[in-house]
């Protein structure tokens, strides 16, 4: 933020600082001055130019009044602000500005307050001495008395403005000129005042006519070209507005165009000043171009005037700064600032009113902020000793500790790979309902998407390692080493029902090869139940030993196309409240691995960090041991090839075998003797009695018991040879 020294002055009583001075005083607010540059300005004195460094967090301070008020609270009361009289002028009661434009705001979600004024009569010519050189001295050069005005407004109060050529609006019904704050359709050009012709992006602010003219300024950022002022012009519309910080900016980053008021409305311009900066404005027009301003203002907002109010505790202050500040130093600190104060229910106590500019303040230890900065930090004393208290990592960061051990366990190797990728390793990746997120291509050359899925980094790395052979075997024929990686790190959308909704989710991906050897059958087979062995193992972790863990076959589709819908399956955890989808598993698709260039097939799991983390530590139930030993019996049972062992699993539980104690999946078989279309899976079951050791007839009971059910249900036979 480049400020005039010469104006810095103008605005304090008493002024006369020298340029080391202002500096001293203003690194002490928390304003550090990165230059300071003489200026010989048209008028044939010398300035001094000071570039301020302001955090994007104080936005009010782009300005001269701000900056002189800082000085001013932390001088200990040697200077104070003098703020010029700014009186809207007296305005022609008999023509209403309502009754020459009218205001349309479709968007008042990005626009919470758009304004205009009108003034008839005016007389654009060359600006006076003085104003010249206050543009000057900042950097900006002088282009008429109207454009000026609004220039020299944004660097006094920080407001952005911009004043349109009455008649360039082109007129809707009856000669009647109607303004439509509105998102730009796709396609739509807009010539700036620079010259340069934009095509808009859908969505995108601008501020249009309804008489057909299209945008005639890119909301926020610069005015076109088609309503700019000129020495031709007579009657003009102010307009004083306030738009998304979000907004903008990307609209000023995809168009990569910066402005001084993109950089104000970026780090947000409060509603609660508009109607000042518009009385500034205006006032200043008449006085410097002549003109009448018509009455009233023409206004579309939706917007609260309900200031922040905090509550702040003596104590509190003083236990957090370190000092024993008295009540009055508090409130003297506050006061300079431009807080409102008023007593609370006891001694110490404060209801504080925030001012309109400072959309930094809303809660009680920003208060406490403002206080310690103007005091001074060089009043805080430092003591020799500073307790410390050690406490233990967070949940989160515990839990992660725990995942990436079991995974290294399973012979994982952790990645840290970008965020970007380009749109065509992208899509395979994009779920529906779901938009790839990019940016401009100049930024990011052939790379500008952010990634769908933490897999395209994974997938990017492993070709890479396939490149560079980092997966070969130990020589003299040794097979290809088992390539296994794993990233925890976010994944990026937007939404496609819900234009500029960005979707941001913390995911954990995890690829492994194929294992090498055996048939392609045998390979797809054992590669599945090597990576659902490491899930099974992290939701182990995580969620503890009763975690109800299922993987369904997605069927005929995949969840997003990079998956081959054969080999891939959802992972479900059951809860009290209802299944709870955790990601997917599955093998790469043909024409994914063709794409990333990969000489082998890959599996590859994605799951949701937060839901997967979120029990964590898990609660594991301890007894003691038992004292009566256990019987297991193996059941092989023929079913259906497409029979899951889920659902044998669930009827045997659901059949409680009396003395049953566990339940686990041994293996399949396919082949002879067992029939086409059938296979054979085995499973295990021990029985234990709490006081006795069971007898094969008590056991045989319930088994029998169960193969019947089993084959009721399920169509199941008992495997015998």
């Amino acid at each position: 933020m480049k400020i005039s020294l010469a104006w810095l002055n103008s605005v304090l009583s008493p002024g006369g600082l020298s340029a080391a001075e202002a500096e001293a005083l203003l690194t002490s607010a928390g304003f550090p001055i990165e230059s300071t540059t003489p200026v010989a300005v048209p008028g044939g004195t010398i300035d001094q130019c000071l570039d301020v460094e302001v955090t994007s967090n104080r936005g009010d301070a782009l300005c001269h009044l701000t900056l002189a008020a800082e000085i001013a609270a932390v001088s200990d009361g040697k200077h104070r602000v003098f703020r010029p009289k700014m009186d809207a002028p007296a305005a022609d009661g008999a023509v209403q500005a309502s009754s020459v434009v009218a205001l349309r705001n479709e968007v008042t979600r990005d626009c919470p307050r758009f304004t205009l004024r009108v003034i008839k009569g005016v007389k654009v010519g060359p600006s006076p001495a003085w104003l010249v050189d206050r543009l000057a001295a900042i950097g900006q050069r002088s282009i008429n008395n109207v454009v000026d005005i609004t220039n020299y407004v944004q660097s006094e109060l920080g407001n952005p403005s911009h004043v349109f050529d009455l008649d360039l609006v082109r007129p809707f019904g009856g000669g009647m000129r109607e303004i439509v704050v509105r998102g730009a359709a796709a396609g739509e050009k807009l010539e700036m005042l620079d010259g340069k012709t934009v095509t808009l992006a859908p969505g995108e602010l601008v501020v249009a006519d309804a008489g057909g003219g299209g945008p005639i300024s890119l909301a926020g950022i610069m005015g076109g070209q088609s309503t700019g002022v000129s020495e031709r012009t007579k009657d003009v519309l102010v307009e004083v507005a306030t738009w998304s910080p979000v907004m903008i900016r990307k609209a000023a980053r995809r168009l990569n165009i910066t402005s001084d008021a993109s950089h104000r409305f970026q780090r947000v311009v409060s509603a609660r000043t508009i109607n000042l900066a518009a009385d500034r404005i205006t006032q200043l027009i008449v006085e410097l171009a002549g003109g009448k301003l018509l009455s009233g203002t023409v206004e579309a907002c939706a917007w609260s005037d309900e200031p922040v109010v905090i509550a702040l505790r003596g104590p509190r202050v003083r236990r957090v700064i370190g000092v024993d500040l008295s009540d009055a130093q508090i409130e003297r600190a506050l006061v300079a600032q431009g807080f409102i104060l008023a007593a609370g229910a006891g001694s110490g106590e404060w209801t504080v009113k925030v001012p309109a500019t400072r959309n930094d303040v809303k809660l009680e230890i920003d208060l406490i902020e403002e206080i310690a900065r103007t005091i001074g930090y060089d009043k805080i004393v430092v003591p020799d000793l500073m307790p410390v208290r050690i406490n233990e990592p967070q949940r989160s960061e515990r839990a992660g500790r725990e995942a990436a051990r079991v995974l290294t366990g399973c012979g994982f190797f952790e990645t840290v790979t970008f965020s970007f990728t380009s749109a065509k390793l992208a899509k395979p990746f994009v779920a529906p309902g779901v938009a790839l997120t990019g940016v401009s291509d100049d930024r990011r050359g052939s790379e500008g998407t952010l990634r769908p899925s933490v897999l395209c980094g994974l997938l990017a790395c492993r070709r890479v390692n396939q490149d560079r052979r980092a997966d070969a075997g130990g020589g003299g024929g040794a097979a290809r080493a088992v390539v296994r990686l794993y990233e925890i790190a976010a994944a990026f959308g937007e939404d496609a029902g819900n234009a500029g909704k960005t979707i941001e989710r913390q995911t954990l991906a995890m690829l492994s090869d194929l294992p090498g050897t055996g048939s392609a059958f045998e390979r797809r087979q054992l590669g599945v139940r090597q990576m659902r062995a490491a899930i099974e193992a992290l939701v182990l972790a995580m969620h503890g030993p009763n975690a109800a863990l299922r993987f369904e076959p997605v069927g005929e589709h995949a969840p997003v196309a990079a998956l081959d819908p054969g080999t891939s399956a959802r992972v479900v955890i059951g809860t009290p409240s209802g299944d709870l989808t955790l990601g997917t598993l599955g093998i790469i698709d043909e024409a994914t691995q063709k794409l990333y260039e990969l000489e082998n097939p890959v599996i590859v799991a994605e799951l949701a960090y937060d839901a997967l983390i979120s029990p964590f530590p898990a609660r594991v139930t301890v007894s003691a041991l038992p004292t009566m030993g256990a019987t297991e019996r193996d059941l092989s049972l023929i079913v259906d090839e497409g029979m899951m062992w889920e659902r044998v699993r669930r009827a045997t539980i659901d059949a409680s075998p009396q003395f049953m104690e566990s339940l686990a999946f041994v293996t399949t078989y396919r082949g002879k003797p067992i029939p086409d279309g059938k296979k054979s899976l085995t499973f295990r079951m021990r029985f234990r009695h709490p006081e006795k050791t069971l007898r094969d007839e008590e056991v045989n009971a319930p088994v029998d018991a169960l193969v019947a059910k089993l084959k009721a249900e399920l169509g199941a036979e008992v495997r015998t040879g």
